[in-house]
């Protein structure tokens, strides 16, 4: 999918102001064409350069256009862009995860609880403006993918396992990884502080999100810091390495939004919650596979799930 637009946190606060300049005008509202279906408000939805939040993106607003709300559509580059778009109000809800709120922005220890990461980000951003709605099935955590090929040949199955090898068979193991993992607090350092691996920047390079399992497939890292959920992992005959000593913590989903936009538009929260009920792992990973190994378009795959579990008519 193609992104409609792209924006740094520089680019954020821009258009921040330009539609805070916009809305200083004294036009008169248009007159609504007889039968016209009268608008209820206008929502802007957030998402992340990824196909799972292309997809939540996509479902969030077929659910509020049927609702009656006019909804736009912002595709960002990164966690930092997307989160400063919403400190600046020029998104009104996106879908975030846990720990990347937990770890990333509030700069705070990880938790390992799924629920009370929840409940310590939610209470946390609600000072600043921003309301968890609830929490999903789906945990779109951090893991280290192999090739199957490597993994029967070396031995290795676990992280620990990883870590041993490079110590004291080959310290050279190639890595890839996207540019936000790099710069993450939960990142290489961390890595290196948990497993005790010694990574250096010759040794890891950086690849766009949809293109980490394919650099392991095609031999050019032996290893990827990619997302657990992606669905090429099986395809690409990849495995997962086991977190044995929990470097990962949860990364679950929710809907977060402005509690401005809630305000003026309380029923939004019910609107969107009753997706949240869908977002699992196993459902998230079927469609993801519609998407990213079938080919098929964004748009069709999002309304098809809602169809089929009762949330849109046909």
């Amino acid at each position: 999918m193609k992104a409609r637009w792209c924006f740094s946190p520089l680019c954020a606060l821009l258009l921040a102001v330009a539609l805070l300049a916009g809305g200083c005008g004294d036009a008169a509202p248009a007159e609504r064409e007889p039968g016209e279906q009268t608008v209820k408000g206008e929502i802007t939805i957030g998402s992340k350069s990824l196909t799972e939040q292309y997809l939540l993106m996509k479902m969030t607003a077929l659910l509020l256009k049927e609702a009656g709300y006019r909804v736009n559509e912002m595709v960002f580059l990164d966690s930092p862009s997307i989160r400063q778009a919403m400190e600046s109000q020029v998104v009104d809800l996106y879908w975030e995860y846990t720990s990347t709120a937990r770890l990333y922005y509030h700069k705070q220890e990880p938790i390992f609880d799924p629920d009370e990461a929840f409940t310590r980000v939610a209470e946390t951003d609600m000072r600043q403006g921003i309301v968890w709605l609830a929490r999903s099935d789906f945990n779109s955590s951090w893991a280290l993918l192999m090739r199957k090929s490597m993994s029967e040949r070396t031995g290795i199955a676990t992280i620990s396992d990883l870590a041993e090898y490079m110590r004291n068979v080959d310290p050279d193991v190639r890595f890839a990884t996207n540019d936000e993992y790099l710069e993450r607090e939960d990142g290489p350092s961390r890595l290196q502080q948990v497993y005790g691996m010694q990574l250096t920047e010759e040794r890891i390079i950086a690849v766009e999100s949809d293109l980490l399992t394919q650099a392991v497939r095609d031999g050019r890292v032996d290893v990827a810091v990619g997302m657990a959920s992606d669905p090429r992992i099986e395809t690409h005959q990849l495995i997962i390495l086991e977190d044995d000593k929990q470097l990962f913590p949860p990364y679950h989903a929710a809907p977060v939004v402005l509690a401005r936009t809630l305000r003026e538009h309380a029923e939004v929260a019910d609107i969107v919650q009753r997706l949240i009920p869908f977002i699992s792992d196993e459902n998230m990973r079927n469609i993801m596979v519609q998407v990213d190994i079938l080919q098929k378009d964004i748009t069709n795959t999002a309304r098809n799930f809602l169809v089929e579990h009762g949330l849109l008519k046909s």
